[in-house]
């Protein structure tokens, strides 16, 4: 009934590791609410980590139409998902929400004093679903949620087929939830009991129970999810109250509040599962991406901690203007030993042999390029639009560099030494930070183009949804996307959204029906009421 046997295919040391921390509430007699929030977020795993799932099937996909990785023009996958990882996807947040579903049914049955301690979990893992349930409908567009998910609560198969949400309406609901939330989550921190209190701190693996850091996730993502309606659509009024409203509260500000988990999160060896996935793939630096980290003339202290360069010094990605055979010849052939390779490929340091990667959700970063292209719209006027992309800017070299310096100081699988790793030990002083960011503010003539390209670059391999994202809200970078040459499935231009999963089509035949109109017959090139066609 939980949902909990299809949930993510840990590695057996991985599995034994979590279990030794996190009850399974599949497996116990009492199911309770905050086991529930953790089965959520359990269910959740394979896209809130970087898991080896999500960089080979999906974010190598989104990588590519983000241009955050290197990759072949001709490959006739370009622009083609393949229907089994979107299906995945689809279900994974599905699985999340059977666990919620089932952890309402509980809180409802329970008497009020309990109640009244236990809301907390559900306000936590409201936070976390309207966080996988925004990402669904930047992906496809209108999903079912209202009716969805309940079929372990109900037992009725019959009305367990959900019909299709608005994306519009969904957007709408979770803006005003989280603004909601904000508030209750604050005043549940000085009402709870000790007991409640430690259980927190025992099953939220996320947050470890600090229900401030809550507080800045709910509002750094209503920050994000306000921008994302503020341009167009039938939400750009309350996308930018919700951008305004946002701005004057709690937000994640610098490394230490930053939402996310560490690989090796409370002891549990999660990198296990995500190592091949940097040796295999998204291992090739994406030119457009290098251009933005030279932006100023200089090498950005990112590069290096990124990349490593050819045996010369130089730093080559593969660019969307090479031709079949420049890429064959550059990456094939005689270029492929360190000696003689001729892209930069990701260091292995800050990436593969890494224990300590860090898999973010939301980052000082990302908040304050939100804060930056919201003050240069006119949505706020604190902070200014130069002192907001300075900092994020910033907090993105800290970020990066703290990543590299972790695993160069406790790395055990990897002698990056005979691969010419970069390996950073200190972090540039204030005024050369300073002196830096303002040079790379004043590198750019549109100053929007700045803060997005910026952001695009922060977000990188770790986060490439958010960043094509972006890119469809925007238009910005300004990217060229080349035709596929090789064309064998169908998809020879870029794409604007994932079709649905043809599980879905047939196991849901009704309600898919009847939502295709509003995806242009459930098409790959339909544009979505936030967004602005890619092309």
């Amino acid at each position: 009934m939980l949902g909990l046997a299809a949930l993510v295919a840990f590695s057996a040391c991985t599995e034994d590791d979590y279990a030794s921390k996190y009850l399974d509430p599949s497996k116990t007699t009492t199911v309770t609410c905050e086991k529930l929030m953790t089965g959520a977020f359990m269910a959740g795993n394979q896209n809130t980590f970087n898991s080896y799932w999500r960089m080979y099937t999906w974010d190598n996909y989104f990588g590519k139409l983000a241009q955050t990785i290197g990759f072949s023009n001709n490959s006739g996958t370009v622009y083609y998902i393949n229907d089994g990882y979107a299906n995945d996807r689809w279900n994974n947040f599905y699985d999340i929400l059977r666990q919620y579903r089932v952890m309402q049914r509980v809180w409802n049955e329970e008497e009020d004093d309990a109640k009244a301690q236990d809301r907390v979990f559900l306000a936590l893992t409201e936070v976390f679903i309207y966080d996988h349930l925004s990402q669904l409908c930047d992906i496809w567009g209108p999903v079912p949620f209202t009716e969805a998910g309940n079929l372990g609560v109900t037992g009725d198969l019959v009305a367990s087929y959900p019909a299709y949400d608005s994306d519009v309406d969904l957007y709408k609901m979770m803006l005003e939830n989280l603004d909601a939330l904000y508030t209750e989550i604050g005043s549940l921190d000085g009402s709870l009991s000790s007991t409640t209190k430690a259980k927190i701190a025992a099953q939220d693996y996320i947050n470890g129970g600090d229900l401030q850091k809550w507080q800045r996730y709910c509002n750094s993502l209503m920050l994000r999810l306000g921008m994302h309606v503020a341009l167009k659509g039938g939400l750009t009024s309350q996308g930018q109250a919700a951008v305004k409203t946002a701005a004057g509260r709690l937000l994640v500000t610098d490394l230490d509040n930053a939402i996310g988990v560490k690989a090796d999160n409370d002891g549990f060896k999660y990198y296990e599962n995500y190592r091949d996935g940097y040796k295999d793939i998204n291992n090739t630096a994406s030119q457009a991406i290098i251009d933005a980290l030279q932006i100023t003339g200089e090498n950005d202290p990112r590069l290096p901690v990124i990349y490593v360069p050819d045996a010369e010094g130089n730093y080559y990605g593969m660019s969307t203007h090479e031709t079949d055979e420049q890429q064959s010849d550059r990456s094939g052939g005689d270029h492929n030993t360190e000696e003689t390779r001729y892209y930069a490929r990701l260091n292995n340091l800050t990436y593969m042999s890494n224990n300590y990667m860090w898999n973010p959700i939301i980052t000082a970063s990302e908040v304050y390029f939100l804060l930056a292209e919201a003050a240069q719209r006119g949505f706020i006027s604190n902070p200014t639009a130069e002192a907001a992309f300075k900092d994020g800017v910033k907090y993105s070299i800290l970020a990066y560099l703290k990543s590299n310096m972790e695993s160069s100081q406790a790395s055990l699988f990897y002698n990056s030494s005979a691969y010419n790793d970069y390996r950073a030990e200190a972090y540039p002083s204030d005024s050369d930070m300073d002196a830096f960011t303002t040079a790379v503010w004043g590198a750019y003539g549109d100053k929007l183009n700045a803060i997005m390209t910026q952001k695009w670059v922060n977000f990188g391999i770790l986060q490439a949804t958010q960043a094509w994202t972006d890119i469809r809200r925007t238009g910005l970078p300004a990217l060229y996307y080349p035709a596929d040459g090789a064309d064998n499935n169908g998809y020879k231009t870029v794409t604007q959204r994932v079709k649905y999963p043809n599980t879905e089509a047939a196991n849901n035949k009704a309600n898919y029906e009847a939502n295709k109109g509003n995806v242009n017959g459930d098409s790959a090139y339909c544009t979505l009421f936030w967004a602005t066609e890619v092309k």
